[in-house]
């Protein structure tokens, strides 16, 4: 290892070293010059030999866009090709499909994915798997109860495995190896150790018998059967319909570069040389990648990162520690003091409290921390407001700001309060779009102009402002008219009629989308209401008409101009909103581009089984740099701010409590089913009660949320605010960081 504290040395070091050596990684803090000196030596081997290609890859398509404005920045823009590298594997996969006789593969995103696996979990869930019917496997397996909840966390096992570059035969064999070990040799269940360490409403999971251990082994061997084929049958299926997931990309490539040579001399023909920007989150099948195209010794690849910042190991199974480790050469860049003392010191006690420059580290300039406790969470939400006002008319501008948090969904509050000062605000990061009113309102829109009996979605535009009915009105198109229509012909009896009479009355199922479409209670409504129901009306019945002309798009541009956009406020609010409607149309233009025959039921339809199947949805990138950032901790990389909010810093919220998922999966001792079934005494198996001590899950996971608070603190140059709201806990499960940082006296 290099190691020096001057910047300029470094620097040196890493354009010395040799182009074609062996893996090169640059280490060290945030603000230390890394990622300036990755991209000033990729630039020098550019220039010193413009025929060589040249890759700059991130993890996340954030980095990669930030790379490619520090590039623009500096003129080399076009002389280097970045992406992410799901982009490079993809383009590897599209590099083989060009072969005569190759299939072509169709990018389909992770909701797709998901449905296609739920698909495929089908006859399972019905028992029509002949290894069911012949009883070589016993269904009565952790989950199997509950479908969808089975469905939902074999998928995630899946995509990590896809990950770790773990295919479906190692899988098995590694699963059915580590019950054979586990269960054959015991640990001592009875170990005071183990016993003290255990939740007292855990402990029975512990108190086991041998028939008892021969039980649970006997479920997990036929968990990791089924898992097993599941993960064949998904890996078919995508096979099958020829598409493919970002994330799978990365291990298709990888698997088909090290098969074959002539691809793998075509990719290195195209970039001979590559440099990877947040190593610390690469994954083992991005790492795997890298070795296929460059090698085990990775010769002309560079690293950029720093395992401070490595907050992916438990969401995405990146391994940074690992990526580091493969590198013949580091060169560490100390901190070039861009940061208030202050700030830094905060950030390293809030990454380990016990480090000794978190205790040793300059106290000056103290004001640049500041802290708060709020009553609760509006009041939080109000302290945030006034500061980012306060700091805007002292001159900082709007863009120079960032609230930061650990998870955007609880960052609503934060966003309301900031556009009733009218404080312009932009978002990005992983978040459901869906989750932001005023794309509910346009999902509302575009479901009334395709299907007004999607009665939860019509009663939203009942309320919204292109209609804004009172609840007298609302009421009114709920109930029966007063002089009702006859109808042509009765609605066919239900077997259960008879037992629901008096009770209920199935033409309720169709009364308010009937009313609305029909006017059969227009006569009941006052004038204005009346009239605000015909003119929408009347704009369904045109909107029908152009869907046999227009795509799905343009049909969707037209609903949402007459109703949305139309009624958007003035000032910030509104340009909020208007940005976020902007975003939802930009994803109906890439599932049109997906599906080009597809119509806008289609897309609503998508959405409506995405939300279902609560899978990850596509990160939000920021569009406007000229407003206040609300970001998580992963859209914060590489960027820096001037002042910075971090809230919600107390257990539970930042961090989270730590809560395992149904299926854990470990090389060493294979599958770990958290939950006990059959004629079982304990709610938990033993062997996920061991694995909890043994591998210390909870304490790795409290730390990756500290590298967390670590990251988003030095993003920070100027201010620092921590807050958290409601009293503190003792910090046993999970940290309490505000506390811990309260109880260090930073002057």
């Amino acid at each position: 290892m290099i190691s020096t504290d001057d910047a300029g040395d470094a620097l040196q070091a890493a354009l010395n070293y040799p182009f074609e050596g062996p893996g090169l990684a640059l280490t060290g803090p945030a603000g230390s010059g890394k990622t300036f000196a990755l991209l000033e030596r990729l630039g020098a081997i550019s220039l010193s030999m413009p025929s060589a290609g040249v890759l700059l890859c991130a993890p996340s398509g954030a980095g990669a866009a930030r790379l490619r404005g520090l590039l623009e920045a500096r003129g080399r823009a076009g002389k280097i090709h970045v992406c992410t590298l799901s982009e490079m594997a993809i383009e590897i996969l599209h590099a083989r499909d060009e072969a005569p006789g190759a299939t072509i593969l169709a990018l389909v995103d992770d909701v797709t994915a998901a449905a296609l696996f739920e698909d495929a979990c089908t006859s399972l869930f019905a028992l029509e798997w002949p290894e069911l019917a012949v009883a070589q496997i016993d269904p009565e397996v952790t989950g199997l109860r509950s479908p969808q909840r089975f469905a939902a966390a074999a998928y995630r096992l899946i995509r990590k495995l896809r990950a770790g570059l773990v295919s479906p035969e190692a899988f098995r064999t590694a699963g059915l190896r580590g019950a054979t070990e586990f269960y054959g040799r015991p640990p001592n269940f009875s170990s005071s150790d183990l016993i003290l360490a255990t939740a007292q409403k855990y402990r029975d999971s512990l108190r086991v018998s041998q028939s008892e251990l021969d039980r649970q082994r006997t479920r997990e061997v036929d968990l990791v059967l089924i898992l097993a084929r599941l993960y064949e049958m998904y890996v078919a299926t995508l096979a099958e319909r020829s598409v493919v997931t970002a994330g799978d990309a990365v291990y298709e490539a990888a698997s088909l570069v090290r098969s074959r040579p002539a691809l793998r001399e075509h990719v290195k023909g195209r970039f001979a040389y590559a440099g990877v920007d947040d190593a610390q989150d690469l994954t083992p099948a991005g790492l795997g990648l890298l070795c296929a195209i460059f090698g085990n010794e990775l010769r002309g690849v560079t690293f950029a990162g720093d395992v401070s910042q490595a907050t992916c190991g438990f969401a995405a199974g990146a391994r940074g520690a690992e990526v580091f480790k493969s590198a013949a050469c580091t060169i560490a860049f100390a901190e070039r003091g861009r940061r208030a003392p202050a700030i830094e010191r905060a950030a390293l006690l809030g990454l380990d409290p016990l480090l000794p420059q978190a205790q040793s580290a300059a106290a000056t300039e103290a004001s640049a921390v500041s802290l708060y406790r709020a009553e609760n969470a509006r009041d939080e939400a109000r302290f945030i407001a006034g500061e980012v006002t306060r700091l805007i008319a002292s001159g900082t501008e709007p863009c120079a700001i960032a609230i930061v948090t650990r998870h955007l969904h609880c960052a609503g509050g934060y966003i309301d309060a900031l556009l009733a000062r009218d404080v312009p605000v932009d978002v990005g990061g992983n978040i459901d779009l869906h989750e932001f009113p005023a794309v509910l309102d346009a999902l509302a829109a575009l479901w009334a102009a395709v299907d007004p009996f999607r009665h939860d979605y019509l009663l939203r535009n009942l309320e919204a402002p292109w209609l804004r009915l009172s609840d007298a009105s609302i009421a009114t198109l709920c109930g029966e008219a007063s002089d009702p229509q006859p109808l042509l012909f009765e609605l066919p009896e239900d077997e259960d009629d008879e037992a629901r009479a008096g009770r209920w009355d199935r033409r309720r199922d169709l009364r308010l989308g009937r009313n609305l479409t029909r006017g059969d209670v227009d006569n009941d409504l006052g004038t204005e209401a009346r009239e605000r129901v015909v003119a929408f009306r009347e704009a369904r019945e045109r909107w029908a008409s152009l869907a046999r002309t227009l795509r799905a798009s343009a049909l969707a541009r037209t609903i949402l101009d007459e109703t949305v956009l139309a009624t958007l406020s003035d000032g910030a609010r509104g340009r909020f909103e208007a940005n976020l409607v902007a975003r939802l149309l930009a994803r109906i233009d890439e599932f049109e581009a997906r599906e080009p025959l597809a119509t806008l039921h289609d897309f609503l339809h998508a959405v409506d089984r995405a939300d279902r199947l609560e899978s990850g949805p596509p990160p939000l990138l920021r569009s406007n740099r000229h407003a206040v950032a609300v970001i998580d901790v992963e859209a914060a990389k590489g960027e820096e701010f001037d002042a910075v909010f971090i809230p919600d810093l107390h257990a539970g919220a930042w961090p989270r409590y730590y809560v395992p998922d149904a299926f854990l999966y470990m090389p060493s001792i294979g599958m770990i089913a958290k939950e006990n079934v059959g004629d079982a005494a304990s709610a938990r198996t033993a062997k996920f009660t061991y694995a909890l001590y043994r591998y210390r899950l909870r304490e790795k996971y409290n730390a990756e949320e500290r590298r967390a608070f670590y990251t988003a603190a030095t993003r920070a140059r100027k201010r620092l605010f921590l807050s958290a709201a409601g009293r503190a806990t003792r910090g046993v499960s999970a940290p309490e960081i505000l506390s811990e940082i309260e109880r260090t006296t930073l002057t």
